[in-house]
């Protein structure tokens, strides 16, 4: 088969294909240590595709009033969490499972929630933003609140993230520019091939992601179900109450957005800042949490194009 048609219908079938992302990464259990140096380049290569396809027209709009974007970001970063909080501890949870949860609400956004967006048609220049401001945002917002919450002392490297997102977002902003430069009037046309790439990189993604996965699945299957079971529960009770608070004030497209950012978090940038002595449950939840970043956009799909006719 012509590798273009395949990617081509790829990209017509996103989110079909995102749940057998995780398989490929279940699979190549042995790839998966030896693929975590691809991280770094994989989410520039997302962060490049999803900039490439944006409505630069909607993203130049909210970057000149970048107020509503920001509240909503720092909402997503503080409110949410405790909003989840009590609502957790109340459930007789595990106390790990209980603190992955509390700590996973207090993560930014995730970069490929701007991609997903597209596939789903939410509104992806404001998915965007959101992970960028939230990305941003967390160094201050973290730190008090696991400290206050939780009782872990998070010294961020303010400077040492930001800098890191700032590579991420010039290197992928420049791929960007130079993609749509060369594809001029072909990029409405491209738009579908350009998707299967995304879906294609995302694969790819998921294998150093389940790294480990299948040696704690025989060691632990009850708590590993348990904490996947959990995870897919705080990303649904996260875009919940973000969707629920921002509907009457926002229009339903912008609002299930928001929702949806605030279901989607980089549960990995807790991997760098976590303590020594954490609990490695927590780094059970930061695998388990994978398999709803990957399954839910597939679930939500219908109940989206239902609210969101065309």
């Amino acid at each position: 088969m012509n590798p273009l048609v395949l990617l081509q219908r790829m990209g017509r079938h996103a989110t079909t294909l995102l749940p057998f992302s995780l398989l490929l990464g279940l699979v190549f259990q042995d790839l998966a240590a030896a693929a975590r140096p691809l991280l770094l380049p994989l989410v520039v290569i997302l962060l490049m595709l999803a900039l490439t396809r944006m409505d630069w027209g909607r993203l130049r709009a909210l970057l000149l009033r970048p107020g509503p974007a920001l509240l909503l970001a720092i909402l997503n970063l503080v409110a949410v969490p405790l909003v989840v909080w009590p609502i957790w501890q109340a459930l007789g949870l595990w106390p790990s499972l209980v603190t992955a949860l509390c700590l996973s609400a207090m993560a930014p956004g995730i970069i490929s929630a701007a991609t997903t967006a597209t596939f789903l048609r939410l509104d992806s220049s404001l998915a965007l933003l959101l992970s960028l401001f939230t990305n941003f945002l967390v160094p201050f917002t973290l730190p008090p609140l696991a400290l206050w919450l939780l009782g872990f002392d998070l010294k961020i490297g303010l400077v040492d993230l930001s800098l890191r997102l700032a590579m991420i977002v010039a290197l992928a902003l420049v791929g960007a520019l130079i993609i749509r430069r060369w594809l001029g009037p072909r990029l409405v046309e491209a738009g579908t091939t350009l998707d299967g790439i995304s879906v294609l990189v995302l694969m790819v993604f998921a294998i150093p992601l389940m790294d480990g996965v299948v040696a704690r699945a025989m060691a632990e299957p009850v708590k590993l179900a348990g904490f996947i079971a959990g995870s897919f529960g705080g990303m649904l009770l996260c875009n919940l109450v973000m969707a629920v608070a921002t509907l009457p004030f926002l229009d339903r497209k912008t609002a299930l957005t928001v929702g949806y950012c605030s279901g989607g978090r980089h549960n990995a940038l807790l991997m760098a800042v976590l303590p020594a002595t954490a609990d490695p449950d927590i780094f059970l939840f930061i695998a388990a949490v994978q398999f709803p970043i990957y399954i839910i956009p597939t679930l939500l799909q219908p109940l989206y194009r239902r609210l969101l006719p065309r």
